[in-house]
């Protein structure tokens, strides 16, 4: 027990001064307020999620462009024709059934449920790190995935608004394997990888510039197949209580969140391993559960704080067995 409390105690000082930090604590904030909005907006426009997500897309697309032309950061920077389509339309391909399927979920199931499907994500990460990246996964780095998902579980298994229908539950499933093949792409995207030229890398400004319009489009087409005959010529009465209006300026409003939520995951994504960045997002399912509770009537026991503790802390040990790697400008491993 001593050794373990002086292991998480160095690694929380090396979390300190990781370049991550700043954006570990804003993709926190940002993730928590985007998810609790779309909880909300799909609460009162239940047949639009994906109409919802795309046109978000279509915001971060805008900030983007309008941040990489205000700055010059990656503005004139393109990707290969080799790049774009066999990284980056599979990568917005895997995104949009991301989202889509996410927000699917999220219109069927509480917040706390879906969270506990996501704890399962550094698993599936953590395979294809093995098979599609070929890096070698330490045996301890195992272990230590598989306490944080249970951890995560634990800590929203006694919530009272714990429920989910068969359909939202394979949604989130499909949604988690997505998300690790976005995480896995994203991180041959972002970092110079062993083997990998020069031009395989892109400022995650670049990155988003492309991924977002295209997966944008690919959810508005689901959502003009899926969604709208139900709203226009279906018995559909989502614009009975609330305008069409307030709509569009709350998913606008959502996807400024949205982009602040892209581009510290990016940045994470950007200075370490692609398990690291997932048992990262693990910690963030914890404080997305305990800003719910300002919302909603959560109930936090002895088994939920115990398993907030335990992914904390399987998060922090892993911070330091990933970190006795040999450490690289480009790729900073946690």
């Amino acid at each position: 027990s001593y050794s373990f409390c002086t292991l998480l105690v160095v690694s929380m000082q090396d979390l300190l001064r990781h370049p991550a930090t700043g954006s570990v604590v804003g993709n926190f904030l940002s993730y928590s307020l985007w998810t609790l909005a779309n909880k909300e907006i799909f609460s009162e426009f239940k047949s639009l999620p994906l109409m919802s997500t795309a046109l978000q897309m279509i915001v971060v697309t805008m900030i983007t462009v309008g941040a990489q032309r205000a700055t010059g950061t990656g503005a004139k920077e393109t990707a290969s024709r080799e790049m774009l389509v066999n990284m980056l339309i599979p990568l917005s391909i895997v995104r949009s059934c991301d989202l889509g399927f996410a927000n699917l979920a999220l219109a069927a199931m509480s917040v706390a449920s879906q969270q506990i499907l996501k704890s399962t994500i550094p698993v599936w990460v953590a395979v294809l790190t093995v098979v599609y990246l070929r890096r070698k996964v330490p045996f301890r780095a195992w272990v230590l995935v598989l306490i944080i998902v249970l951890g995560t579980a634990m800590a929203t298994v006694n919530d009272p608004n714990l429920n989910g229908t068969a359909i939202g539950v394979i949604c989130m499933l499909l949604s988690c394997f997505c998300r690790a093949g976005k995480c896995v792409i994203n991180t041959r995207l972002l970092q110079a990888l062993p083997g990998a030229s020069a031009q395989h890398k892109l400022h995650k400004l670049t990155l988003l510039r492309y991924e977002a319009p295209m997966s944008g489009m690919l959810l508005f087409i689901a959502s003009m197949f899926l969604e709208m005959p139900r709203v226009f010529f279906g018995d559909d009465n989502t614009f009975e209580k609330t305008s069409l209006g307030v709509f569009f300026v709350a998913t606008c409003a959502n996807g400024v969140l949205m982009f602040l939520n892209q581009v510290t995951y990016l940045a994470i994504v950007e200075y370490t391993s692609p398990i690291a960045s997932q048992a990262i997002m693990n910690v963030k399912m914890i404080f997305l559960i305990l800003m719910s509770t300002f919302f909603y009537p959560i109930h936090i026991g002895f088994l939920n704080s115990l398993g907030m503790l335990t992914a904390g802390a399987g998060a922090v040990a892993y911070s330091y067995v990933a970190d006795e790697k040999p450490k690289t400008r480009e790729a900073v491993n946690l």
